[in-house]
């Protein structure tokens, strides 16, 4: 293979990734006006021009060993390119985000088996398609070394991919510094796209951008709080926080969670909040923004410094003893460098091969640790069930919804796919973890713990079962309210329970516990984005994260914000709108990117 087979291999894996590239459009959509068009047309080629420039380098490098070398080293290096991007497609398809470094640390680090559930079938398609991949990739090298056509053939096609390389990184400076929106929102769509931004230099010679709708959440020394917590406890309860991963607002009934909504229903101090809202779509962001009461984007400052949340440190200092007791581990993510942090002998994983297992195991142990505490001490529980997430349920329990499906095989599901079983299934799952939670308030009441202790369950985020028919399947995809609305229910000894309709956050049970069960009277702005559960002041606007994106949701309005300077918008149900969301609800919340550095 010479250096000319080795151009045409490259271009032809070029045409193959371009193709490939119409995939991430028809999930997000194509641009109709003329610059989002003309844009799209230059984006494909190129960034994959930038791929194809890439294994070039790498294959003429080999060819110094041999020419048998480069012709393997094509067949390899292609195959490699082509299976990253079809994983990478597959990935965007399903959660509307690219292979990133986290993700992958994520998936090979000590959790992943657990957090990534794959059915056998599933396993089989993959290896199917890398084998695809790679037969393709051997394919066009046996093509590439008979085109016939030589230098001034191949110097005019490298001039004009050069030519739209440069017509796509230019056009893209000039809607940055324009801020044109159809142009800025497309870069997320294509993976690893970095194109060129000349506004530094432009500011430098004396041109000013035009002004942005929004700006970026800029850096800075931590000042969480922003003010020493003054806390004066009067009686210091138990304090039991519970959370079911994957929790679907529209799962508490009496039919899914028989125990839970007996144990609601039957108790006068019971409070049920039907309109709340997760601080975002994934684990991450949902347990985050749950324990800090500040958005998602404070994770790697937070968790640089070991800096754990106000609840957790004046629980420490009030001399609370922790029982934490989490199905999956708490290491991946980095839970124990942040919400968990500081705290001795911390409990990092369940014992167990699957989900139930697991879930048993955590439960088993948090009962035995209320008959072993020190009962001169209050305690500070925390339960966090993971079977929801993988709908999972023993192989004998008796499941009460049928007909229900086999784990999902994310390679066969479409937009058109039933999501009948597997809803059943997802039922079951719940209604398996309702059970357990039986279990755990006929133990508080048995011990007399129900009178002295604080109750709350909420879910992290929810669930999309194809609810929108728009493949959507899991977590982590949109923020249309089947991701992030939860059930809150709160236990709490000595008051008038009762069903609270007006809409809360994840936000505002921080300031909830400190107030009424710390005896902190700060003003929620110290620590804290949201307000007191109890109080039913409206909320104008709230804050929800993913991984990669931020959304702001007014109302039944949700503006979704990316990296790269984009904004769409959606109602509830996940259907494009051309009604963001106010200028003041906008800018308002973005001041909490940075409100709390100094």
């Amino acid at each position: 293979m010479n250096l000319k087979h080795i151009f045409w291999f490259c271009f032809l894996e070029f045409l193959l990734w371009c193709l490939l590239s119409l995939a991430y459009f028809g999930v997000s959509g194509f641009y109709p006006s003329w610059t989002g068009g003309l844009f799209t047309a230059l984006f494909i080629p190129g960034n994959a021009f930038m791929f194809a420039v890439g294994l070039f380098v790498l294959l003429a490098l080999l060819r110094l060993i041999g020419p048998k070398t480069a012709l393997w080293g094509a067949v390899g290096l292609g195959g490699a390119f082509n299976v990253a991007l079809s994983l990478d497609v597959f990935v965007y398809t399903q959660y509307r985000f690219h292979i990133s470094l986290s993700m992958l640390q994520l998936f090979f680090g000590p959790a992943g088996r657990e957090i990534f559930v794959f059915p056998a079938s599933m396993w089989v398609l993959f290896g199917l398609a890398v084998c695809l991949m790679w037969g393709l990739s051997a394919g066009l090298a046996v093509l590439a070394r008979k085109t016939p056509w030589g230098g001034k053939t191949i110097g005019a096609v490298a001039c004009i991919l050069l030519l739209v390389w440069g017509g796509y990184n230019a056009m893209y400076a000039w809607a940055k510094f324009m801020l044109v929106p159809s142009v800025l929102t497309q870069v997320t769509y294509l993976p690893w796209a970095q194109p060129l931004s000349l506004n530094r230099r432009l500011r430098k010679m004396g041109f000013e951008p035009k002004s942005q709708p929004y700006e970026t959440p800029r850096a800075g020394t931590l000042n969480y709080p922003r003010n020493p917590l003054q806390c004066t406890p009067a009686a210091r309860p138990n304090i039991l926080l519970i959370l079911i991963d994957s929790w679907r607002a529209d799962s508490f009934t009496p039919q899914i969670m028989p125990h839970t909504y007996a144990a609601y229903r039957q108790s006068p101090y019971a409070f049920y909040f039907t309109d709340h809202l997760a601080g975002g779509n994934a684990t991450e962001a949902g347990v985050f923004s749950l324990f800090y009461s500040i958005p998602y984007a404070y994770w790697d400052s937070l968790t640089g410094a070991k800096r754990r949340p106000v609840l957790m440190q004046q629980l420490a200092e009030q001399g609370y003893q922790f029982a934490i007791y989490a199905s999956a581990r708490i290491n991946s993510p980095a839970f124990n460098k942040n919400v968990f942090a500081q705290i001795d002998n911390l409990r990092i994983a369940s014992k167990g091969t699957t989900k139930p297992e697991r879930d048993e195991n955590a439960q088993e142990e948090f009962l035995q640790f209320l008959d072993q505490r020190d009962k001169s001490r209050p305690f500070f529980g925390f339960l966090f069930y993971d079977s929801a997430h993988g709908q999972e349920f023993p192989p004998d329990y008796a499941t009460p919804f049928t007909p229900y499906g086999d784990e999902m095989n994310y390679l066969l599901l479409t937009k058109n796919t039933d999501p009948t079983p597997y809803m059943n299934r997802y039922k079951n799952s719940v209604h398996y973890i309702d059970s357990l939670l039986g279990q755990v308030f006929a133990t508080l009441k048995q011990r007399g713990l129900e009178k002295n202790t604080l109750v709350l369950l909420t879910g992290d985020h929810g669930q999309e079962i194809n609810d929108t028919r728009h493949n959507f399947w899991g977590h982590n995809s949109n923020f249309a309210k089947y991701q992030t609305h939860v059930p809150l229910l709160v236990w709490w000894p000595g008051k008038a329970g009762g069903e609270k309709t007006y809409r809360t956050a994840h936000y505002d049970v921080v300031p909830f516990l400190l107030r009424h069960a710390l005896g902190c009277p700060n003003p929620t702005d110290d620590y804290s984005i949201g307000q007191d559960l109890m109080d039913p002041t409206p909320r104008p606007w709230t804050i929800i994260s993913s991984y990669t994106n931020k959304a702001v949701r007014e109302g039944d309005k949700i503006s979704v914000l990316n990296n790269y300077g984009g904004m769409t918008s959606y109602d509830e149900n996940f259907t494009p709108s051309d009604t963001p969301v106010s200028a003041n609800a906008l800018g308002q919340s973005l001041k909490e990117f940075s409100r709390f550095y100094k």
